[in-house]
């Protein structure tokens, strides 16, 4: 048998994790199973992640550093917080689309650390909320803090909604419509519809 690499290998588990967790849910993601699906031996995954909550929370960070959240192009001095808000939720939603299986696997992970380690899953929540605070301080805006943050919860939650919607029904096409006719409505409540920007 070839020699696999520490890091290699965990690429290999990670991936194959995704693929176990997407198929049969985090609870049922065994790492006998994870293993057998790497086609890698129970032993390496032990030294490699120790035990199931390492890897899965190395699944989750993987998962989520793939998902482009941040504006593009990157915020300019003349975007406003719906623009910015618009670009974000639309560039999550692309990536939710092209990649269902390993946006499924982020959603398992997700309510897997809600009902085991609920502090865990806050901080998920948390690196989202963060990039979305950077990105729409760069905007003038005469939003409050308190208002601001509530915009950037009801940005996660249209991704959230609008990703298990996607999964459930599979139709990609009518989640980008749905995506857009969320950022519309978010423009339109602060104030910036199409009408008032032309």
């Amino acid at each position: 048998m070839a020699y696999v690499s520490a890091d290699t290998r965990r690429e290999q588990l990670i991936e194959a994790a995704v693929r176990v967790i997407a198929r049969e849910g985090a609870d049922r993601a065994t790492t006998r199973k994870i293993a057998e699906e790497a086609k890698a031996p129970l032993a390496s995954l032990h030294y490699c992640f120790q035990n199931k909550e390492n890897l899965l929370l190395a699944v989750f960070t993987q998962l989520s550093g793939e998902m482009p959240v941040e504006a593009d192009p990157p915020v300019g001095e003349n975007m406003s917080v719906g623009q910015i808000m618009e670009q974000r939720t639309t560039r999550a939603m692309q990536w939710i689309v092209e990649n269902p299986l390993r946006a499924r696997a982020m959603i398992e992970v997700t309510l897997w650390a809600e009902r085991y380690d609920p502090e865990l899953s806050v901080t998920f929540y948390e690196g989202f909320f963060k990039s979305s605070e950077a990105d729409l301080r760069k905007a003038e805006t005469a939003l409050s803090d308190e208002e601001l943050h509530s915009l950037m919860r009801v940005g996660i939650s249209i991704v959230d909604g609008l990703s298990l919607q996607m999964l459930t029904n599979g139709d990609k096409e009518r989640a980008l419509r749905d995506t857009a006719t969320a950022c519309a409505m978010l423009k339109a409540f602060l104030g910036e519809s199409e009408r008032d920007t032309d």
